[in-house]
């Protein structure tokens, strides 16, 4: 009896140890290779924001008059979204809003038509994004968004 007590008794601490040193050796496998957002490159970051605590302000409609290959005039209705961190930085956005809307009309109405419409949403969006950095460090403006969302494309 003594020697099957004794037994189960080290089978019981060779059990938990394999099954600890498993568990030790699967959570480090683990969070080895998991990098903090801090560590990763902007561009990287940008696409896993924490959008539980963003504001989106939406900004009116945005017409841009486009000409086709034909010489026609064609019409793009856009509705963009800028997502803050701040109600003090919400409030910036509708302060600006002509500029942002005259910055967009500006870069978009430069594009054929045809052009623009091969694009896809998150294309434009991406142009709209970079054109509105651009334009706004050439003012020496700072960006109260940190990111734009396409909320309607009408082409007519």
């Amino acid at each position: 009896m003594k020697k099957i007590v004794i037994a189960c008794l080290i089978s019981s601490v060779v059990a938990l140890g394999i099954a600890g040193g498993a568990g030790w050796g699967i959570y480090h496998s683990m969070t080895k290779g998991t990098v903090t957002v801090a560590d990763k490159p902007a561009h990287e970051a940008e696409d896993n924001q924490d959008e539980s605590s963003s504001i989106f302000v939406s900004l009116p409609e945005t017409v841009v008059t486009l000409h086709d290959n034909e010489g026609s005039d064609r019409y793009m209705v856009a509705e963009l979204v800028m997502v803050v961190d701040t109600e003090k930085d919400a409030e910036k956005i509708k302060k600006d809003e002509p500029l942002y809307q005259s910055i967009t009309v500006d870069e978009l109405s430069n594009m054929k038509y045809e052009d623009i419409r091969a694009l896809k949403i998150s294309e434009i969006r991406k142009k709209i994004f970079e054109n509105l950095k651009t334009e706004l460090a050439k003012r020496k403006m700072a960006t109260p968004y940190k990111d734009i969302l396409v909320k309607k494309v009408v082409f007519q």
